[in-house]
């Protein structure tokens, strides 16, 4: 599974013909824009788990984020990308 961190405005593609847009959000929510040609079946994964479950049917497995790493970790591994950065500014 890919784990992107963009910012609002910037999109990634999937394939050559569908781009998905990160308009903005809030801490528990997310707006995106997804383009895609009318070909592709777009559908949130309420749905599908509400349908399976009115059928009969197994409800889809649903994505459980990873682990989250402590705080110093985190803080430590900051500070390692702004040296990365900082030295490649300087080649």
């Amino acid at each position: 599974m890919l784990n992107l961190t963009i910012k609002p405005g910037e999109f990634f593609m999937i394939g050559d013909e569908i781009r998905v847009v990160f308009v903005g959000g809030t801490a528990n929510n997310a707006k995106i824009m997804i383009d895609a040609p009318r070909t592709f079946n777009i559908v949130r994964g309420k749905v599908l788990e509400r349908n399976a479950r009115e059928q009969g049917e197994e409800v889809p497995q649903r994505f459980y984020p990873e682990k989250s790493i402590s705080a110093e970790r985190m803080h430590r591994f900051i500070e390692k990308q702004r040296k990365v950065g900082n030295n490649e500014m300087l080649t």
